[in-house]
C-alpha cells in the first residue's frame, strides 16, 4: 500500500514525508506533478501519475531470484553444487578450480568424498542462507560427478552452457 502527500506541502512536510517512509520504512520516493509518493517494491507511478501495483512482480522477482541462483550454483546428476563455498574454517573457496582436483584425487585413492548438494529452490520465496540449508543434501562424489564438474569448467572458459 503506497503512501502519497498530495500538493500543495511545504518544505517540512516533504521531508518529514520522505523521513518516516524512506528512512524509516525503507520504501521507495517517487514524485510528480501533484503528489509525493512512498512505494512499496511492487509499486509504481503509471502514466496517469497514479501509484499502481505491477502485477507481473512476483514474476520477475522469482526471474530474477532464478538467474542469480544459476549463477551461484551449477547442476549436476548429484544435484546443484554451490560455486563459492565456505570451509569450516569460514574461509571459502571456488568449488571448480580449488576443490575438485582433491575431490578427484580422494576418489582416485579410493576414498568415499562427501559433497553438500542442493535442490531447486522455490524462487517464489525469499531465498535466505537459513533456506538453502534445508535444501543440502550430502553425497558421495562419483567420477561422473567429476566429469561433469570438469565439463562445467570448460563451459565456464569457453562462455557456453555446460551440455
Amino acid at each position: 500500500m503506497s503512501y502519497k502527500l498530495e500538493k500543495p506541502y511545504t518544505d517540512m512536510q516533504r521531508a518529514d514525508f520522505i523521513v518516516q517512509y524512506n528512512h524509516n520504512m525503507g520504501l521507495n520516493i517517487e514524485e510528480t506533478e501533484n503528489a509525493i509518493y512512498a512505494l512499496l517494491e511492487n509499486e509504481y507511478i503509471n502514466e496517469a501519475g497514479e501509484a499502481a501495483v505491477d502485477s507481473n512482480y512476483a514474476i520477475e522477482k522469482a526471474q530474477k531470484r532464478q538467474q542469480i541462483f544459476e549463477q551461484e550454483f551449477f547442476q549436476t546428476s548429484l544435484g546443484w553444487i554451490r560455486r563459492k563455498v565456505n570451509m569450516q574454517d569460514g574461509s571459502k573457496k571456488d568449488f571448480l578450480s580449488d576443490l575438485l582436483l582433491q575431490i578427484k584425487a580422494g576418489l582416485e585413492l579410493g576414498q568415499n568424498v562427501q559433497i553438500i548438494t542442493y535442490s531447486l529452490p522455490d524462487f517464489t520465496q525469499e531465498i535466505t542462507e537459513e533456506y538453502m540449508l534445508t535444501l543440502q543434501t550430502r553425497k558421495n562424489a562419483t567420477l561422473q560427478f567429476i566429469q561433469e564438474c570438469l565439463m562445467q569448467t570448460v563451459a565456464d572458459f569457453m562462455g557456453e552452457e555446460a551440455e
